[in-house]
């Protein structure tokens, strides 16, 4: 059984959803954040905070993703990456996370949290729909286009989360990545094709290990070529598996940083539309976009779960 509840933060409202196993809570006023999502059997917080413990904030329009809050989960859309595209200044991360998401109040009484925004500068609406079932968190969205003229747009969940002593990532099927970024290890950039899990000797990205201090990496799959990926604890037992169809969610992007961005740790495991970051190369030069027909929506979904 789902109980739903609300509260507040720093005097800013959220809402969530219990289950006997899982905990998820949702920060409407700021881009309709994932605050907290919580395995209530192994005590596990998977959503990441700054150990200086940054206050939550509003954040001035177009302010870079770095003057946030830096908690939790957050929606790029409809660009990754800072972009000029059809005569519109798109801000990093997008449009979507610094803003406030409109609440659906009877859908929470019944157990669901939606949320719907109209973006403030790209004409598309969004709405989002977060469910449990037991142990299991679905997301679910649809995209209209509010323009006449056919819109391009990607899109990725940001999930910035914990990193725990024995913390393994499994990406099955999956045998080479694509590099998007790289700051203090011989990855490559933009378009770098490395191997999986060991690009290079003392990187095992597996093991979310660059063999050397103060680095980071920014990566991705090849179009449609991952379906799941688990962050499994191999001393708790502890695993969180993302799961999406690939012919709809066709990227997965992954950010690890080991001190090298602001001396963080922590990690994104990233289910995501088109590559690489900006919106205009992903749609001039990668053609890795969806595209919505004028008056049309866009669906699409994925699936957390959470064990033991």
């Amino acid at each position: 059984m789902t109980e739903s509840f609300t509260s507040t933060v720093q005097d800013f409202a959220t809402v969530g959803l219990r289950s006997d196993s899982v905990e998820v809570v949702v920060m409407p006023e700021l881009g309709a954040k994932v605050l907290s999502l919580r395995n209530l059997r192994s005590g596990r917080e998977w959503m990441w905070t700054p150990p200086e413990g940054a206050l939550f904030q509003y954040v001035p329009k177009n302010a870079p993703f770095e003057e946030s809050s830096l908690v939790g989960a957050d929606e790029c859309l409809p660009t990754i990456a800072e972009s000029e595209w059809r005569g519109r200044s798109i801000p990093s991360h997008g449009e979507a996370w610094s803003v406030a998401w409109e609440v659906d109040r009877l859908a929470l009484a019944h157990g669901r949290i939606v949320t719907r925004l109209q973006l403030p500068v790209s004409p598309f609406w969004v709405e989002r729909t977060v469910s449990l079932d037991g142990n299991q968190v679905k997301f679910e969205y649809a995209l209209r286009n509010l323009d006449f003229a056919p819109q391009e747009f990607m899109w990725a969940f940001h999930p910035l989360m914990n990193i725990e002593p024995g913390d393994r990532l499994e990406l099955p099927g999956v045998t080479q990545l694509l590099t998007e970024s790289a700051i203090g290890v011989p990855l490559g950039t933009r378009g770098d094709l490395i191997q999986w899990p060991y690009p290079v000797d003392g990187v095992a990205l597996d093991q979310l290990d660059f063999g050397r201090p103060n680095a980071a990496v920014k990566l991705f799959t090849e179009e449609g070529a991952a379906a799941s990926t688990t962050i499994r604890n191999e001393q708790t037992g502890d695993a969180l598996r993302f799961d999406f169809d690939p012919r709809r969610v066709d990227t997965l992007g992954i950010w690890l940083t080991r001190g090298g961005w602001n001396g963080y740790h922590h990690l994104a495991v990233e289910p995501g539309i088109g590559a690489p970051d900006p919106l205009d190369i992903a749609v001039e030069q990668w053609k890795r976009f969806a595209l919505v027909m004028p008056d049309q929506t866009y669906r699409w979904r994925f699936t957390v779960t959470l064990t033991p």
